[in-house]
């Protein structure tokens, strides 16, 4: 995960999953992409290099 937002940098993140980006099926369920969110600005990214 990433360590400060590339926006505000602050070190108040979260992850979550992006409910749009499946990037795979476990048996039948899907396994969604994490993206990492700014608590404070509220900005969201892809830490590993991913499109926003």
């Amino acid at each position: 995960m990433a360590k400060e937002c590339p926006k505000c940098h602050s070190k108040n993140l979260k992850e979550v999953e992006d409910k749009t980006k499946v990037i795979a099926y476990f048996n039948h369920q899907p396994i969604y992409r994490k993206k990492a969110v700014c608590r404070d600005c509220t900005y969201e990214w892809f830490p590993e290099g991913g499109a926003e």
